[in-house]
């Protein structure tokens, strides 16, 4: 399950995961009067390192641009544009090996908004992981490039991961630990765990457990189970929960909080459920709140009206039939089946379900007359037609265009915006 939400300090490694910052708000810069790209591009050559530097940056606006035109398989490649993106991804990769740690740093974030829509991003993998330098701004943007860039497949071996762990520098130790994530390295991770086991300061825990973001595996989810239980603080716990979330063996979390569901608190419970309720057309969102219905939680009304909402776009999407959307209604109806055994919330529940069941005996009213009417209209106009001598194609055409669809009316119950605002 992709959707993480993580429980992060307010310092750190907000920046790593993106965070909308596309641009180079981070690196000072001068804008030259009417320069063009092909003008900065000419002074990545420059002998003096700022005025490359500078270049870097003023390209970096149109790093994605860049690369999303490099991966264009329609892309003419004798055009200027696409010759010139292609020479200026080129020559910052080689300034990566430069002197200057400014360009060096530069380079490398112009290479994390290129690599947005660039699809050769494992190209990309050994230039960065040549750089030497142990300047700290160096390091942090080759960590938020590689983490940008890595996928499961990904190889960096453990020396080069634990440099950036062992780094003097405490932003980058830290922001270490999501490329550790992102590759999924279990040796250093049992690090982590050894090193979480010794520390007691709370901001400290919450980071390294962002090395286990996603598909934490069976060893990390013991130890998990374990720290729920006797950790005092709510937000190391929910950490722990959403990492949880994540892990390999879903079969295995969902067994230990079924087994386990009267030793967990109010709080928690209340959490959990936030957490999954917006989500329940996925499996493991869908068992856990089912397992959490049965038991007796007594979610809102908003639960209710959003679960009713899912099973309604599910029931009448056009693709009803597809395997995926025959899932997530299973998923939904589970849901469902959960909440009448758990005997919680089941009047309302009820009293929304005879809401739907009026509505859609509304509508299928007024598709009914609706129909009766159009084939009246239909017949009349077919006939007026055939004294004028319109085709029999052209006739056909025109009136498959007159019968109004089940979703047409539905919207007639629907206020318009301007409505909605005026109210």
């Amino acid at each position: 399950m992709k959707k993480i939400f993580l429980v992060l300090t307010s310092v750190s490694l907000l920046v790593i995961s993106g965070c909308g910052e596309e641009n180079f708000s981070r690196y000072p810069s001068v804008t030259i009067p009417e320069f063009s790209n092909k003008d900065y591009y000419a002074q990545l050559s420059d002998k003096n390192p700022q005025v490359v530097y500078n270049a870097v940056v003023n390209l970096g606006g149109r790093a994605v641009e860049f690369g999303k035109m490099l991966s264009d398989d329609k892309a003419d490649k004798k055009l200027p544009q696409y010759i010139g993106a292609e020479k200026t991804y080129r020559k910052i990769t080689e300034l990566l090996n430069s002197s200057d740690v400014d360009i060096t740093a530069a380079s490398l974030r112009f290479l994390q908004l290129f690599s947005t829509d660039y699809a050769a991003k494992a190209e990309m993998l050994n230039p960065i992981l040549k750089i030497k330098s142990d300047n700290r701004q160096v390091a942090y943007e080759q960590i938020v490039t590689l983490e940008r860039i890595s996928n499961k497949d990904t190889r960096i071996a453990d020396s080069v991961l634990r440099k950036f762990l062992d780094n003097p520098s405490w932003i980058v130790s830290r922001s270490s630990y999501l490329l550790i994530d992102k590759l999924e390295n279990e040796n250093l991770r049992q690090e982590l765990i050894a090193r979480y086991r010794t520390i007691a300061n709370e901001e400290e825990k919450l980071l390294i457990l962002t090395a286990f973001k996603t598909h934490s595996g069976d060893s990390d989810a013991d130890f998990f189970f374990n720290e729920i239980q006797s950790a005092k603080s709510d937000k190391i716990r929910y950490a722990i929960y959403d990492a949880l979330g994540n892990c390999k063996n879903q079969e295995k979390v969902l067994a230990w909080i079924a087994e386990n569901y009267g030793k967990i608190t109010n709080n928690d419970k209340e959490y959990l459920f936030r957490r999954y309720a917006g989500i329940m057309d996925e499996d493991f969102s869908s068992r856990l709140l089912a397992i959490f219905l049965k038991n007796g939680f007594s979610a809102d009304k908003d639960f209710l009206v959003l679960l009713n909402k899912g099973i309604e776009s599910y029931t009448y999407s056009e693709d009803a039939a597809a395997k995926d959307t025959g899932e997530k209604l299973d998923n939904l109806k589970m849901i469902e089946e959960a909440l009448f055994a758990g005997k919680v919330m089941v009047s309302d529940w009820q009293a929304i379900l005879k809401k739907r069941e009026a509505f859609n005996a509304n509508i299928n009213a007024m598709q009914t007359e609706c129909n009766a009417l159009t084939k009246k209209f239909s017949a009349s106009i077919n006939t007026i037609f055939k004294k004028y001598g319109v085709s029999e194609e052209k006739r056909k055409l025109y009136l498959e265009n007159t019968a109004i669809s089940r979703e047409t009316l539905e919207t007639l119950f629907e206020p318009d915006k301007e409505s909605k605002n005026q109210k």
